[in-house]
């Protein structure tokens, strides 16, 4: 074999030489040119210049010195590839471990930086879109709030700032007749320039004009390419076609292209995407003088040189002047750009995720580089055999750089085919509602991305032990047995820290997913205030050209309640203007009987409408008083429900029960609402710091067309939609009955992203401490092998094997100890980065930092127990023959 393998280096040698020829000869012509025009009489100086013009006309003497070159370059590249697969396929355990490594933590990156790309860094699918931004009312109550309709109408005629000013504002609309079953449709009331302000233009037709902002000035609507489609068959003559919406026909005008996307809105909130399917013209009605309705969402776009800040300063000017005409003085504008105000949310789980599954492949470099050099420790003799016979340290240094570049790009590859997977595995965990999720998938610079990772991560990796192989002394090297002490040192020291930082990094990891397991517990284990299993929620919008006054609405419900409670496997019917944790922010202000507000600030809270048993099939419990019933009806004595937070904010240490409240200012007896019960407090969403204040009126004595169906049964869930399909169908068969979920489905979706999260990081977590592990055991594996004969000469020498036993896990436990502690620190320092992403736990929880620590110390012991386990096994015998 040894004869075979110097064959083969004399080979690679021989073209060395070759290539050394060449130069030789090109330099005998140089130097032969200069003493021809030396015996011309040419001083040196000239004589050289014309010699490098000569040879400059040689032309097949350089092209032949290239072809050479470039000829000697690939043989020998090709030749450093095929050496590396033999080296490879010799130990596939060695390049399996290696290739899976890499590939699981280049995938994760790469799956990461999908979602990363697609949310953050790709431009939104506007026209010029970072000079789009969304305007609210802020006041130290309400921080961001909704436009006032007028107040809007006097910003847009009264700004400079903005090339484009438009408001919207949801209005679902149902769409009836034809052949198609009646179907519930997002909808939203615009004003004129809301798609130019967008930069988007309509496929068919035209966008609205401020005539069309007038009342009753026609009902016109553009719809979405999918509706376009979908329903109407992509037929080309739909311009002018009539549609029967919410009862009421309206005239086609326009159709948006496909991929028209929704800029997200917060009141009642639409998903961001292509989740609005008509919009209408929004009518400036009522008294412009009243300024105390806000519900119109501002969103406008800037002119070129004019930044967001100076928009905002411009708008609050104007806004102190409006304040001034019309005595309200508290309002400030915000204009928030509308990258920030989609992905603002989501950015800062984005960039933990990025981070974490960075320090994965940090890890994972770092396990490849300590394989890399225990390897080429273990090739010490081989290495030296080919300095001896020659062979230069840049050769030896490309060599070991071709192996593992082959295997960074062998797990680049594989880890493309994983994060493939990821993405779509991550797209199907992310709730609908996530910033972007739609538009997340693999793309060409997550490819680009992948392959750059490859070939840093094998440059990386390789290089330093490359480097340090080539510096072996070829005459230690060759000696049986000999090592370089100083190498050995070196290597020594190099592996231990690649090691702490595996340690460190992992302990990182885990605390964070200790932290996010903990938050997301909390958050499954709290009192939501309501009972979500075995309870069926749909969506039900009675129009209003139809069901014109209350006595209308009040026999559709309480029909259809009473019917379906009549079913056998019913327990409670009930309906609600909204469902828990799915984004209602309904406010107004009220006086209380005997209370006067602070200076500045006003009573307020959240209003619902609910029908009698609405609290029963929901399962929020009664703290005091009653709950509504069928004699709280129009023409009885007005009364309200208020929730725990609402009585304990007004009335501390009192009985609520009985007291008034009103939305006048000079009320008569016939204004006051009387507050008959306290129900329990439900949280906006699951990890609010606290509920709002809230009341509700009884359905009966409030007129809201648009409610939720809540239905408590014990039979199954599709007979039960079923039922209540066919009980609407009955009662009116244009009514569409929309978005049927499972009570228990709500609140998944609310708490789908803190899993994600969790579960995305409890993934790294486990990858980078197995890294740990597996670096752990490598070091001291290696460390034991080296030191074999060391051991049996400590037997011989009458050691005992608990002693060689401890030795060796002391230098794992040093390892392990220092890198835990590190990492302790470090998490203590990232403690900020976590506080937004979990809840009801601290930073610096310390549970779970002890629990980290023990299992890395756990871990670690495990990793190292067994290289030393062989080593007080050495046999004394072996080391003595050696010696």
């Amino acid at each position: 074999m040894l004869n075979d393998l110097l064959y083969r280096l004399r080979a690679l040698f021989r073209r060395d030489a070759m290539e050394a020829e060449l130069e030789d000869e090109l330099q005998f012509h140089f130097e032969r040119e200069i003493e021809k025009h030396r015996r011309a009489g040419m001083t040196e100086q000239e004589a050289r210049r014309r010699a490098r013009l000569s040879i400059g006309g040689h032309d097949q003497v350089k092209e032949d010195c290239r072809d050479a070159r470039g000829t000697i370059f690939i043989e020998q590249s090709i030749q450093d590839a095929r050496y590396a697969l033999r080296q490879l396929w010799a130990n596939p355990t060695f390049a399996l471990v290696m290739i899976l490594t890499l590939a699981l933590s280049i995938g994760a990156n790469s799956a990461i930086f999908s979602v990363v790309e697609s949310v953050l860094i790709r431009s939104l699918p506007f026209e010029q879109p970072d000079r789009i931004v969304r305007l609210f009312m802020s006041e130290p109550m309400y921080p961001r709030f909704p436009l006032n309709p007028f107040d809007f109408r006097d910003f847009r005629s009264r700004s400079r700032s903005f090339a484009g000013l438009a408001g919207f504002t949801r209005d679902d609309l149902q769409l009836s007749g034809g052949s198609g079953q009646p179907e519930q449709l997002h909808g939203f009331d615009i004003t004129a320039g809301y798609f130019q302000v967008l930069g988007l233009h309509p496929e068919l037709g035209h966008e609205f004009t401020e005539r069309n902002e007038v009342p009753n000035s026609g009902r016109q609507v553009i719809i979405s390419d999918r509706l376009w489609r979908t329903r109407f068959g992509a037929d080309p003559a739909i311009l002018g076609r009539k549609l029967t919406l919410n009862a009421m026909p309206f005239t086609v005008i326009g159709v948006m292209p496909s991929g028209t996307e929704h800029p997200g809105n917060e009141r009642q909130p639409v998903a961001y995407g292509e989740s609005v399917d008509a919009w209408t013209p929004f009518w400036f009605q009522g008294d412009p003088s009243n300024r105390g309705s806000h519900f119109l969402e501002g969103i406008g776009r800037l002119k070129d040189g004019v930044t967001a800040a100076q928009a905002k300063a411009e708008l609050s000017a104007i806004m102190a002047q409006m304040a001034r005409d019309h005595g309200d003085s508290n309002w400030q504008v915000l204009a928030v750009p509308l990258e920030q105000e989609i992905v603002g949310a989501s950015r800062q789980m984005l960039l933990v995720l990025l981070g974490a599954v960075g320090m994965v492949l940090l890890i994972a470099c770092a396990n490849a580089a300590n394989l890399l050099l225990a390897r080429a420790a273990s090739r010490q003799r081989e290495l030296a055999v080919r300095l001896a016979l020659g062979a230069p340290r840049s050769r030896l240094i490309r060599q070991l750089l071709t192996e593992s570049l082959m295997i960074a790009l062998t797990g680049g590859v594989l880890g493309l085919v994983l994060a493939a997977g990821g993405v779509r595995a991550m797209v199907s965990l992310l709730p609908n509602d996530f910033p972007r999720v739609h538009d997340i998938h693999l793309s060409v610079p997550v490819f680009a991305f992948t392959m750059l990772i490859s070939l840093s991560t094998g440059i990386l990796f390789g290089l330093v032990p490359a480097i340090q192989a080539s510096q072996t002394d070829p005459k230690n090297g060759l000696h049986e047995g000999g090592r370089s002490a100083t190498a050995s040192g070196r290597q020594s020291r190099l592996r231990n820290a690649l090691v702490i930082s595996e340690v460190t990094l992992a302990c990182v990891l885990l605390i964070g997913a200790g932290l996010m397991l903990r938050s997301l517990l909390n958050l499954l284990h709290l009192d939501p205030g309501f009972r979500q299993d075995h309870v069926l929620t749909a969506s039900l919008s009675l129009p209003h050209a139809e069901y014109r006054d209350k006595t209308s609405v009040e026999r559709f419900f309480s029909q259809l309640t009473s019917d379906l409670q009549s079913m056998p496997e019913v327990e409670a019917v009930g309906a609600g203007s909204d469902l828990p944790w799915t984004g209602w922010d309904e406010n107004t202000s009220f006086n209380i009987e005997g209370k006067q507000p602070p200076p500045k600030e006003f009573f307020h809270g959240r209003y619902h409408a609910a029908t009698p048993d609405y609290f029963r099939a929901l399962g929020t419990p009664l703290v005091s008083g009653r709950f509504f019933t069928d004699a709280d009806k129009d023409g009885a004595p007005a009364v309200v429900l208020v929730n725990q937070a609402m009585a304990e904010k007004y009335w501390p240490h009192e009985n609520v029960v009985g007291k008034r409240i009103t939305f006048e200012d000079k009320p008569a007896e016939k204004d006051w609402l009387m507050i008959v019960g306290v129900v329990a407090d439900v949280k906006d969403k699951p990890n609010s710091a606290e509920a709002a204040p809230g009341f509700w009126w009884p359905h009966l004595q409030a007129q809201f067309h648009n409610m939720s169906l809540v239905v408590r049964s014990s039979g199954n869930p599709q007979t039960t939609m079923d039922a209540m399909r066919n009980e609407i169908h009955r009662l009116n068969p244009g009514l569409a009955v929309s978005h049927p979920e499972m009570m228990n489905e709500i609140v998944q979706q609310s708490v789908a992203t803190p899993r994600v999260a969790f579960i995305l990081v409890g993934l790294f977590a486990a990858l980078a401490i197995l890294l740990a592990a597996i670096g752990t055991y490598g070091v001291i594996a290696y460390a034991v092998s080296q030191r074999t004969s060391e051991f049996g000469l400590r037997l011989a020498l009458g050691a005992r094997r608990f002693d060689l036993l401890r030795l060796v896990l002391a230098q794992g436990a040093r390892l392990a100890i220092f890198g835990t502690v590190l990492g302790v620190l470090m998490s203590l320092g990232l403690g900020r980065v976590m506080r937004s992403l979990i809840y009801g736990v601290s930073p610096a929880d310390p549970l779970i930092f002890v629990s980290v620590a023990f299992m890395v110390l756990a871990i670690a012991f495990l990793a190292s127990y067994m290289p030393a386990r062989r080593a007080a096994q050495a046999d004394p015998m072996t080391a003595l023959r050696s010696e």
